[in-house]
């Protein structure tokens, strides 16, 4: 991308990088307190949803299996993620290695399903 062009939909980094710092954020907040990880990663999709459609000005997400299967796999990982942080969140060292960890990855994670090749994979596992 050129410097001082404007990004198209789909192409910015803006809807990934700020769910994964909520991600991180609720992560080292659920330091030593049950979380409920199922219900809470479920939450964190919805916000997602919301948040990447709003970002991206592209309106209301057209669910078809392509994209239904992408983000059940970002909300099995942040279960993942959750689930870590609930058992495994004895001090807080471990809980910020695990949660910026998780962070990290979601931001990945997420930038590569939305990519042509990660899209073009998820594809190809449906067919």
């Amino acid at each position: 991308m050129v410097m001082g062009s404007i990004p198209v939909a789909g192409q910015g980094s803006g809807p990934y990088m700020l769910i994964a710092f909520a991600v991180g954020f609720w992560g080292i907040w659920s330091a030593n307190r049950d979380m409920k990880s199922l219900s809470e990663s479920l939450v964190i999709i919805i916000i997602a949803i919301a948040t990447k459609a709003l970002m991206e000005w592209s309106g209301m997400p057209e669910f078809d299996s392509q994209l239904l299967t992408i983000w059940g796999l970002l909300y099995v990982y942040l279960v993942v993620i959750f689930e870590l942080v609930n058992r495994f969140s004895g001090s807080m060292a471990s809980n910020l290695i695990i949660s910026v960890g998780g962070a990290i990855g979601y931001f990945g994670l997420s930038r590569y399903l939305f990519s042509e090749a990660g899209m073009a994979m998820v594809k190809g596992w449906l067919a």
